[in-house]
């Protein structure tokens, strides 16, 4: 008796369920062969490159300072353009001194908008309470030597530089997003896995880090206004000069920085497969 020959070939079901099989493995293995040959890590590098080089040609076009904002903690970069004056730091103690100006300028400004508001609804003055309670020498001298309840100190110069400067009046480093105005230039975030390891200026001694996990759980307790998230920037003057920079990236899978590095005086921006140390700055100096 002839047997009848087998089918051994596959439906079209079957196939289909091969294919979709395979499709959705190389979808989830994808972002691991992209971290293991490190392909993130090279396309968010030249990615960030372009960007750089993009800010340092606009800053000429535009005829304004600009700066590149790295937010290390949430894995984004993007462009800001001056609203007005713009200052850079030669070194950390410079930078810091300022920053210490600008947080004494705050309050002062805030003490100079209360007052405005007391005068403007008719109630006393701290200045009249303090010559109520201490009389007028005494409020005087408080006065002179910024002591006391430390109200009136921002009515004269209001923290600003120099001497005469009314609070509120002088206004430095204000910068808006250029994503605002224009949308190919929005925020990015950094592909895959790929995070800010730690960005150095000048302006700080050593590279700054992102937030650890457990600064970041704390920050994230803290209200939206109150949060103050790792952020660095390397600004650019449309006369050519980008300040001093060195970006480093990682990704979680792999110890192995890459580096771009900023040089300050031409702008060219370079990607080194490693990690690169700043720059002896006094060093520099010497040789200029």
């Amino acid at each position: 008796m002839a047997r009848r020959p087998t089918n051994a070939g596959v439906t079209l079901i079957e196939l289909v369920v091969v294919l979709a099989i395979i499709g959705m493995t190389l979808v989830v293995m994808a972002p691991a062969v992209k971290s293991a040959f490190g392909v993130n890590k090279r396309q968010a590098a030249q990615r960030m490159a372009a960007t750089i080089r993009y800010a340092y040609d606009e800053s000429v076009v535009r005829n304004a300072p600009m700066r590149i904002a790295y937010d290390l903690d949430n894995r984004r970069w993007w462009i800001e353009a001056a609203d007005g004056p713009v200052r850079i730091f030669r070194n950390r103690n410079e930078r810091e001194a300022f920053d210490e100006f600008m947080e004494e300028k705050k309050e002062s400004d805030a003490k100079v908008a209360e007052q405005s508001e007391l005068n403007r609804s008719g109630m006393p003055s701290m200045q009249e309470i303090m010559t109520n309670v201490l009389g007028e020498e005494m409020a005087a001298q408080q006065q002179e030597s910024g002591g006391g309840m430390g109200m009136l100190g921002g009515l004269f110069g209001g923290g600003g530089f120099g001497a005469a400067q009314r609070g509120g009046e002088y206004q430095v480093n204000e910068f808006h997003p250029l994503g605002e105005e224009e949308e190919e230039l929005a925020p990015q975030t950094l592909p895959g896995d790929m995070h800010f390891y730690a960005v150095w200026t000048p302006q700080y001694e050593d590279p700054v880090k992102p937030l650890t996990d457990d600064e970041r759980e704390s920050m994230q307790a803290e209200l939206p206004e109150e949060q103050k998230w790792t952020v660095v920037y390397t600004h650019i003057f449309p006369g050519g000069y980008m300040e001093d920079t060195i970006v480093y990236l990682g990704d979680e899978d792999s110890d192995d920085l890459v580096s771009i590095v900023i040089e300050p005086l031409t702008g060219r921006v370079t990607i080194v497969k490693d990690e690169v140390d700043p720059p002896d700055l006094r060093e520099r100096d010497q040789d200029r």
